[in-house]
């Protein structure tokens, strides 16, 4: 009863026939009969993941209706199952992020109230005439304030007693892509959009991922560390975090924690904050391990992740779950024939914990 399991989707901005995603003028998915028979499809295959993943706790990106969200969880069966967080996009270029937490054996939720989204950075979090004291030393100042899609928080109490299990607080994150930017200027138009435009808009992309990044990091700073680390909330992040694991944007996320394989490692007796990458404590597993979710010019990437506080470690004396596995469902990727029965772009990612505190001889030590 107590263990849990985590799941990513990407849901390929899905949106209701008629709505908008990026093109005012145009729907993504038209409200004709044909496009009804191709919203169909999507929420049908869509339906058919969220039978195939069969996790307790899902997180959506790129959703642009919470009517197409409820009408994929419908199509399923598992409406009744599951407690949804959701909301419609507020406009164009504007998905949203999401979240289903399965309701326990009795029906009973298990979400706690208060989930909601972040949209801003948080107030501390500025560069404001920074100066770099070694190298060119000049003076830095990004105006950006606010995440591309707003972050989702939510706390899940799972069930069970004698102990009971404490509650995880889920970050939902959805960071800007690494393709170039959507731009818009004052005239008369800035030189570099003249002179270099797709090296200026892929740059401006990089820049608010790394921003969005650090001020996520900012986020979990700020819950992650206490002065009484008994009361600390165990945490998991997931989502489309739009780069690899060892990536600079996600090495902030995560705060390097160090991978230690043995029983008694020094993870849990400081301040640790770091989390745990599910792919990493697979393929920790693995002999040998491709992890992708993603295909870009016939590169394979991975860009969708999970990842997990040292309550999730095996090797934390903090331990209240231990990895059992992580699956990748990707074989829709790259495969038009599947595009066309409405298969989503990204891979899905699911992982499981087993609930296995660690002995309190060793969390002592």
């Amino acid at each position: 009863m107590r263990d849990l399991s985590f799941a990513t989707f990407n849901l390929y901005n899905l949106q209701v026939p008629g709505g908008i995603t990026y093109d005012e003028d145009k729907p993504a998915i038209p409200d004709t009969e044909e496009g009804r028979a191709e919203y169909r499809r999507k929420i049908e295959w869509t339906a058919a993941q969220l039978v195939r993943l069969d996790a307790e706790v899902i997180g959506f990106q790129e959703l642009w209706a919470k009517q197409a969200l409820v009408d994929a969880f419908e199509a399923a069966g598992l409406i009744d199952h599951y407690d949804l967080v959701a909301r419609d996009a507020p406009g164009r270029g504007r998905p949203q992020v999401a979240l289903a937490v399965r309701k326990d054996r009795k029906g009973k939720s298990q979400l706690l109230p208060g989930a909601g989204w972040e949209a801003k950075f948080p107030d501390n979090f500025k560069f404001e005439k920074v100066r770099e004291t070694a190298g060119a030393e000049e003076e830095v100042t990004i105006t950006l304030s606010e995440f591309s899609r707003p972050v989702l928080h939510a706390q899940v109490q799972s069930e069970g007693r004698s102990p009971k299990p404490p509650v995880v607080t889920v970050y939902v994150a959805h960071l800007k892509s690494k393709g170039p930017a959507r731009v818009s200027f004052a005239r008369p138009k800035p030189q570099i959009l003249n002179d270099y435009p797709n090296i200026a808009k892929s740059a401006l992309s990089h820049v608010r991922r790394v921003m969005e990044a650090g001020a996520l990091r900012a986020m979990l700073d700020e819950v992650m560390v206490s002065e009484d680390k008994d009361a600390l909330s165990p945490v998991v992040v997931m989502g489309d975090l739009n780069d690899g694991t060892l990536s600079v944007t996600n090495e902030l996320i995560s705060d390097q924690p160090g991978y230690r394989v043995i029983e008694k490692s020094t993870a849990g007796l400081s301040a640790n904050k770091g989390l745990y990458s599910a792919e990493r404590l697979q393929q920790l597993r693995s002999m040998r391990h491709v992890y992708y979710t993603y295909i870009f010019k016939n590169k394979l990437e991975s860009l969708d992740h999970i990842l997990v506080s040292e309550e999730f470690y095996d090797h934390s004396r903090k331990r209240h779950w231990s990895f059992r596995e992580m699956e990748i469902f990707n074989d829709h990727v790259g495969r038009s024939e599947d595009k066309a029965e409405g298969a989503g772009d990204h891979g899905l990612v699911r992982t499981y914990f087993d609930w296995n505190p660690m002995p309190e001889e060793i969390a002592r030590v």
